[in-house]
C-alpha cells in the first residue's frame, strides 16, 4: 500500500488547496510580467498604434468617396406577378385553384429580371461602365464591367410595407441616381416585352384549346340533330311522361270498350247492329293501343323493343354535350381574358420614390476605418511584444528540446 492511501481525508485537502494557490500565483506571476514587458516595451506599441492611427487617416482621406442613389418601387395595385393567375383572377376559385391561379405579388419575378446577365450588360452599354471602371485593358472588359456593376448594385425587399429598393453605388452622385433609374425603366421594358411574349403563347394554346371545344360541340350537336330527326326524341323525360300518359289513356279507353261490347253482345247478340258498331269501336281503340306501343305514334315514335338503345344513345349524346358546354364556359371568359391581357400594357412597378443626386456620400466609412485600424495596430503591436519577450526568455529551451526530438 502507498502511503498516500494511509492518509487520512482530511490531511489531502491541504495538498489540492496548495496546488491551487501556486496555480494561482502563477497566472499572477504571468500577468504581472507581461504588463512588465508591455511597460518596457510601451514606445514600441504607442508607436505602432499612433503611426497606424495618423497612416488610416491619411489613406481614408485619400479613398475616393461613392454615392448611393436609391429607388423604391411597387408592384401597381390589381397587378398579378404571374400570367395565369392574373388571368385566372375573375374565375371561382375552385376552378382557379383547378387551373393553376393563386395569389401572387411577391417580387421573385422581377428580381429575376434585375439580376439577369441581360439587364447588367445593358446598364454597361448604356454608361459606358467599360471606361468608368477602367476595364478596357483586360482580357474581357464587358465581363470585368459586369462584375463590378454588380458588387455595386443591391435590391433590398421590406417585408413590413413591401417595397422594392434598388440601389446603385457610383463615384458621381448624378451618375448612381441614374443608374437606379435605368435599371426600373428596363425591368419595365423587360417584363412588357416577357408579359406579351407570355400572353401571346397563352392565348395561342387557349384559343386552339377553345376552337378543339368549339368542334367538339359542333359535332355533338349535329349527332344530336340527326338522332332526333331518326327517332323524334327531343326532350326523353317530358316526351316518356306524355307518352306514358297517353298510353294510359288508351289502354284504359280500349278496355272500356271492350267491356260495353261485351255486355251489349251478351245482351243483343252478335248480329246487332249496335253491337257490331261497339265492336268496331272495340276493336279500333285496342289498335290504337297497339300502334302506340308499336312507337307509331309522334309524342314518343320509338317501339318498345328499341327504347333501351335509344335511351343509351339519347343519354350518351346530353351527357356529351354537358362535358361541352362545361368547358366552353370556363375557356370563354379565359379565351377572352387572354385577348384582353394580349393587348393590354402593363408596368411592372410604379415608382415610389424617384432616386435624385445623393448629396451624402454613402462610403468609405473613415471614422470606422480609422478606429478599426488603429485598434488592430494596437493588438498587433501588443501580441508582437509579448510574443517577442517569450521567445526571448524561452528559446533556448525550445532549441534544446527540439534538437533533442531530432536525436531521438
Amino acid at each position: 500500500m502507498t502511503s498516500e492511501t494511509l492518509l487520512p481525508p482530511d490531511e489531502k485537502e491541504p495538498s489540492a488547496g496548495y496546488d491551487e494557490q501556486a496555480r494561482r500565483e502563477r497566472a499572477e506571476d504571468a500577468l504581472w510580467t507581461a504588463l512588465g514587458t508591455l511597460y518596457r516595451r510601451r514606445r514600441v506599441v504607442l508607436g505602432v498604434t499612433i503611426f497606424a492611427g495618423v497612416a488610416s487617416v491619411i489613406i481614408s482621406l485619400l479613398l475616393a468617396n461613392w454615392y448611393r442613389g436609391t429607388v423604391r418601387v411597387l408592384i401597381p395595385e390589381g397587378s398579378d406577378s404571374s400570367l395565369a393567375a392574373g388571368l385566372l383572377g375573375g374565375l371561382p376559385a375552385g376552378a382557379a385553384a383547378l387551373l393553376g391561379g393563386g395569389p401572387a405579388g411577391d417580387y421573385t419575378r422581377y428580381l429575376a429580371i434585375l439580376t439577369s446577365r441581360s439587364m447588367m450588360e445593358a446598364a454597361v452599354d448604356s454608361f459606358d461602365l467599360i471606361t468608368v471602371y477602367k476595364t478596357e485593358d483586360k482580357e474581357h472588359p464587358l465581363e470585368e464591367a459586369r462584375a463590378i456593376l454588380e458588387d455595386n448594385v443591391s435590391f433590398e425587399v421590406d417585408m413590413e410595407y413591401y417595397f422594392l429598393s434598388i440601389s446603385v453605388l457610383d463615384k458621381e452622385p448624378q451618375r448612381a441616381a441614374d443608374m437606379a433609374n435605368f435599371l426600373v425603366r428596363r425591368l419595365n421594358e423587360m417584363s412588357m416585352g416577357l408579359s406579351s411574349e407570355g400572353a401571346f403563347g397563352y392565348r395561342h394554346s387557349l384559343e386552339k384549346r377553345y376552337e378543339e371545344a368549339r368542334t367538339a360541340m359542333d359535332s355533338v350537336l349535329y349527332a344530336t340533330q340527326k338522332f332526333q330527326e331518326e327517332h323524334g326524341v327531343y326532350d326523353l323525360t317530358s316526351q316518356t311522361e306524355s307518352f306514358f300518359e297517353q298510353v294510359g289513356t288508351l289502354r284504359r279507353g280500349a278496355l272500356e270498350a271492350e267491356i260495353q261490347y261485351e255486355t251489349l253482345r251478351s245482351q243483343y247478340g252478335e248480329n246487332n247492329a249496335q253491337v257490331q258498331t261497339m265492336r268496331e269501336i272495340a276493336l279500333a281503340s285496342d289498335q290504337k293501343y297497339r300502334q302506340a306501343l308499336a312507337g307509331k305514334e309522334q309524342i314518343l315514335p320509338v317501339a318498345q323493343e328499341e327504347v333501351p338503345s335509344v335511351v343509351n344513345t339519347y343519354l350518351e349524346l346530353e351527357l356529351e354535350t354537358m362535358i361541352q358546354r362545361s368547358i366552353l364556359e370556363v375557356l370563354a371568359p379565359l379565351y377572352e381574358q387572354a385577348r384582353f391581357q394580349e393587348d393590354r400594357e402593363m408596368l411592372a412597378v410604379q415608382i415610389l420614390d424617384k432616386a435624385i443626386p445623393p448629396t451624402l456620400k454613402a462610403k468609405p466609412k473613415r471614422s470606422i476605418i480609422c478606429i478599426l485600424a488603429t485598434v488592430s495596430a494596437f493588438l498587433l503591436a501588443v501580441a508582437y511584444v509579448l510574443a517577442y519577450d517569450w521567445w526571448g526568455r524561452n528559446h533556448g529551451n525550445f532549441l534544446r528540446r527540439l534538437q533533442a526530438r531530432i536525436s531521438a
